[in-house]
């Protein structure tokens, strides 16, 4: 019996994620004056063409990596056990802030590469600066919730502590980063431990 052949299937969602993962990797090993196109293209094994059925513009791929990177953190934190009392689960959401592993470290390099990239505006800027927010909210949050459970300071001044908790841990992140990438981490960990802890006086 003759079976014509059918054109294989594209799960469109996973092409996209493996097409970011790509733009990824050129921009950890290679850096921000190696993404293009055809680099990406090239890193994931795609045509060109291919890979421009997905993003139609560099900027679609690049806000889609960003955006990819935020979607990542957000999975990580909804699987944590939330449920023990104060302070760990406040610094557990914390710390998948922080690039303590090499799967966090390169969110981090592509979240640092594409945030020097969206300085000239548009679509990237948006989307980078709602991930600010989002880490603003996720201080504002944790600090919250600490002194609700009892386990922080009533008198706390909220809006200060929050803007210094979101200075802290993008400081650790850059520090981080910019270490050797087989260095150690805990030293991060201590240090945000450190700080919380000096919340309840």
């Amino acid at each position: 019996m003759y079976i014509p052949d059918v054109p294989r299937l594209i799960d469109h969602a996973a092409r996209e994620v493996e097409v970011a993962e790509a733009a990824w990797r050129v921009l950890s090993t290679r850096g921000v004056g190696a993404l293009s196109v055809r680099t990406v293209a090239a890193e994931a094994g795609l045509a060109t063409g291919s890979l421009r059925r997905a993003f139609p513009t560099q900027d679609a791929l690049l806000v889609f990596s960003l955006q990819l990177v935020a979607r990542r953190v957000q999975a990580r934190v909804r699987a944590l056990d939330l449920t023990a009392p104060a302070p760990a689960p406040q610094t557990a959401v914390l710390l998948e802030l922080l690039p303590l592993d090499a799967e966090r470290r390169l969110e981090m390099e592509v979240f640092l590469h594409l945030g020097s990239l969206s300085a000239g505006g548009g679509p990237l800027r948006e989307v980078y600066d709602s991930a600010h927010r989002e880490l603003a909210e996720a201080a504002r949050s944790m600090l919250t919730s600490l002194v609700e459970a009892g386990w922080a300071r009533a008198d706390l001044d909220l809006p200060l502590e929050a803007r210094r908790l979101h200075a802290l841990v993008d400081g650790l992140a850059l520090h981080l980063v910019r270490q050797d990438a087989a260095a150690p981490t805990a030293w991060a960990t201590d240090v945000l431990t450190a700080h919380l802890r000096a919340l309840r006086g």
